[in-house]
Formats: structure tokens, C-alpha cells, sequence
């Protein structure tokens, strides 16, 4: 056996549950059956009862035959017949039922001067030195598939603490579950409720709730630096050809907080939308369409160069393109290939570097339909570093107005010709945005607005021929 002598207690616990076999889910499962005990005085569970029902229950008819119905598998009610009063629920479940858990929210642990570590300090005959309280932030569960145990998934919990809710609300802490892409709030009961069946705990991690002066004074660097502009990556560099559509930031030009940043990007569908007709005659979406980011454009906001791009990466994949939408997008067969494109083709990666590296040094972004770029971009952006001309230029309980329509009417162009480009749109969001500062400052935003909106329902929102 081997032991090891703490010196002193650690600020975060990352504890494997030890779920592996079927004797570490057994014991867990002990653990929880004496807690349901426990909160039962003792006498054991309650067992599962039946009463008889003497009336059909909501919706459901009585068998016309009654008691003389001899079918076995007779779909209607009977009188008399038993129902479930109390369903035979999982432990885990009994015990959600009461806001019971064997996982503690938290915990205190007190260090001996042997450096053995206890939950109390019971022991006389022991000198403890240190005693840390550790609060629970994040839970990793394996979820299995009933209907196909082979197939799991591992979703995580986690307590996201006030800091971050106080740019965007009010500062408090709240349990979030993240599900593969999808992120939703739970209550914190639901982060320690395991069924074992389906649920099954890996990781729990607790925290200190009290952190050393050393860990606080701590400033964080940005692993991301300015030189993520400075070197040119595309996959063409050594082949030639290529054709440079953007002017890279001078040293000086380097974006800081609060710097203005016009962006737009253009998506090619991987897989299409799988739908199914209905037998109401509607259709249902059965798989969403996969979409990739395959051009993403990044304008100066103010300057010497304003309007000029700094970023026009198109993004190499590897996977096949089923659609390149190119009415859309402006992207043509060809483009996002090495072997053929002439196009500034970077890898995923890099052109990520340089767009994580404006969003952590505060740069505010200027689009239209920005939140729904960044989704398919799969990259999240503070509200507050936010300026969608999608919104400036809507009305309540009114249709949103396209790109191309918002700049005929105020800014006199017109755009989106043939196909889209991404250069174009994000100089239009840009001077939108200049524009509805003006309309802002001489007080006429509502007026415009709905003079556009009469001047768009008499054109059926098209834009006319030139």
C-alpha cells in the first residue's frame, strides 16, 4: 500500500468517481440506498402501491363490454382495474424527488501535521494544521443509451460564478449543463441527481472557497498574441498565385479595446437538411443542414484605412462541399481546394487565432446578422462587443430588412449584384452603423425608420433596377 504526506491542501479537487466496473456502481448505489433510508427514519423504501380506479381517467373511454370483455389485450378501461399509485422509481430518483444526494455540495477537509487528511477533527491525539473548505463547480456524467448501451455521451455541469454574470445581468452564480453544442441553465439539484441505469457520475470537481493572496494577485496572459497577424499562413505561400484582397494591420493599427471592426462571412452547406413529409401534410426537419464557414472578412472600423479589410481568409476543409451556395456566398467550386484556388486559403485554425484574439482584447464587431454568423462560426462574443445593423434598423413587431435593401434606401448603393460579397457587406454594416449615428444624433431614428418600412411594403421589400 502506498501512501503519500501532504504538505498542505490543494486549492482545486478533481475526483474520479471510479465508475469503471460493475462493483464501484454497486457500492455508489449502496451509498445512496442508506441516504433514502437514512431520510426515511430508517424503515427501509416505500414499496410501490395500487389502488383501484373507479372511473375512466381523463381521456380514455370504458370498454363498452364491461365486465363480460374477455380480450387480454383490450385497449379500453375496465372498472375496478389497478393502476399505479406510486411508480417503482430509481434510487436516484427517490432521492432527487427529496433534494437528497451522496454528492456534497460541500465539503471541509483538515490536514494533520503527519499530513494525513480528515473530514472532522474528532481525532485528540492528532495536531491538524490547515482546514480548507471546497465548494462543488463542475460534475462530468457519462450518459448512456437506453435502447443502444454501446452509444454514450459525456455531458458536464458546471456552476458559472458571478463574474461572468455581471456583464450581463445581475452578478450571481447559476449551474449550466453543456450537452455538445447545447448549453442550458439547470437548477443546482439536477447536477448531483444520478441515475445510475442512464446517468453515471466520472468527475466531480470542488474548489477552494478561499484562495491564496499568490492565486488572486495572478494576471492573465492571453496565449494569443499580435502575431497571429504577423505571419501569413496560407496553405498557397509556397505554390504562388495567390491574389491578396486585404492590407495586414501595421504595427501601430494593432486593435484595442473598444476599436471598431466591421466583420462578415460567407457559410457552404456539408450535409443538406433531411426533412419528411407528415401524414397532417407538413414538413418536419429530421437533420438541420450542416453548414461551414468558408470565407471570413474583417474590416477597419476608423483610421488612416477605414473600409479596408485586414482579414479575408478562405477556410480549407477537407470535407466534401454538397452545396457551395454561391448566389449567397460567392464562393465557387475550386476555391477552398490548394490544389486550385488563387484565393488567400488558410487552415480553420489560424484564421480562429486571429478572430479569438479581437474578441479577448475587447474589439467590438459591426455586422449584419452577427448572431447567427458567430453560431456557425462556433465562436462566442460578448453581447456588449455586439453592433448588429440587423437590429439599429428594425422596428418592433416588424419584418428584419435585408443588407441590400438597407443600403439602397439610406445609403444610396447598390449591392449584392450577382452574388455576395463578403468585402462589400461588411463596408456596408460599417457605414450603416455611421449612418444611424447621425440619424441618432439629430434625434430622426424613428422617423426614417418608418418611412423605410412604408417605402419597403410598397416595393414588396425588392430593390428596384438601376
Amino acid at each position: 500500500t502506498q501512501s503519500r504526506r501532504l504538505r498542505s491542501l490543494p486549492y482545486t479537487l478533481s475526483l474520479n468517481a471510479g465508475m469503471d466496473n460493475s462493483a464501484d456502481i454497486a457500492f455508489w448505489n449502496t451509498q445512496m440506498h442508506l441516504i433514502l433510508e437514512e431520510s426515511n427514519g430508517g424503515g427501509g423504501e416505500n414499496k410501490s402501491k395500487t389502488v383501484q380506479q373507479q372511473a375512466p381517467p381523463q381521456g380514455q373511454k370504458a370498454c363498452r363490454y364491461g365486465a363480460s370483455c374477455n380480450r387480454s389485450d383490450c385497449k379500453f378501461w375496465h372498472k375496478g382495474q389497478e393502476i399505479l399509485k406510486e411508480p417503482d422509481l430509481d434510487v436516484g430518483d427517490k432521492l432527487a424527488k427529496i433534494n437528497k444526494s451522496w454528492v456534497p455540495f460541500e465539503l471541509t477537509l483538515h490536514l494533520a501535521s503527519d499530513g494525513t487528511v480528515h473530514l472532522s477533527r474528532e481525532r485528540a491525539d492528532l495536531e491538524f494544521i490547515q482546514t480548507q473548505v471546497y465548494s462543488l463547480y463542475a460534475v462530468c456524467c457519462n450518459v448512456i443509451d437506453p435502447a443502444n448501451p454501446d452509444v454514450t455521451n459525456l455531458v458536464s455541469s458546471v456552476k458559472v460564478g458571478p463574474t461572468y454574470h455581471a456583464r450581463i445581468g445581475s452578478p450571481v452564480s447559476q449551474w449550466y449543463i453543456f450537452n455538445d453544442f447545447t448549453i442550458n441553465p439547470i437548477p443546482g439539484e439536477e447536477a448531483v441527481w444520478f441515475n445510475l441505469k442512464w446517468k453515471i457520475p466520472c468527475v466531480l470537481c470542488f474548489t477552494a472557497t478561499t484562495l491564496s493572496p499568490l492565486l488572486e494577485e495572478l494576471e492573465y496572459k492571453n496565449p494569443i498574441s499580435v502575431d497571429v497577424f504577423s505571419e501569413d499562413k496560407s496553405l498557397l505561400q509556397r505554390a504562388g498565385g495567390k491574389r491578396i484582397t486585404f492590407t495586414p494591420l501595421a504595427a501601430e493599427e494593432m486593435p484595442k479595446k473598444g476599436d471598431l471592426v466591421a466583420i462578415d462571412a460567407e457559410f457552404v452547406t456539408l450535409n443538406q437538411e433531411e426533412a419528411e413529409l407528415r401524414s397532417d401534410g407538413k414538413v418536419s426537419t429530421v437533420k438541420a443542414a450542416h453548414m461551414s464557414v468558408a470565407r471570413i472578412t474583417c474590416v477597419r472600423g476608423a483610421g488612416r484605412l477605414e473600409g479596408v479589410p485586414f482579414i479575408d481568409d478562405y477556410i480549407s476543409t477537407q470535407e466534401q462541399v454538397v452545396d457551395y451556395l454561391t448566389k449567397f456566398s460567392g464562393i465557387k467550386p475550386g476555391d477552398l481546394d490548394a490544389n486550385f484556388s488563387s484565393k488567400h486559403l488558410t487552415t480553420l485554425k489560424s484564421t480562429y487565432q486571429k478572430l479569438r484574439f479581437l474578441v479577448d482584447t475587447g474589439t467590438i464587431f459591426v455586422g449584419h446578422g452577427l448572431k447567427n454568423d458567430f453560431r456557425v462560426i462556433n465562436i462566442v462574443v460578448p453581447s456588449d462587443q455586439l453592433i448588429d445593423t440587423l437590429y439599429l434598423y428594425h422596428m418592433p413587431h416588424h419584418r428584419f430588412v435585408s443588407l441590400k435593401f438597407l443600403a439602397w434606401y439610406f445609403l444610396k448603393s447598390t449591392i449584392q449584384g450577382v452574388t455576395h460579397d463578403s468585402i462589400e457587406d461588411a463596408v456596408t454594416s460599417l457605414r450603416l452603423y455611421k449612418k444611424y449615428l447621425e440619424m441618432k444624433k439629430e434625434n430622426k431614428i424613428m422617423e426614417n425608420l418608418t418611412k423605410m418600412y412604408d417605402v419597403g411594403k410598397e416595393l414588396n421589400w425588392k430593390v428596384p433596377e438601376p
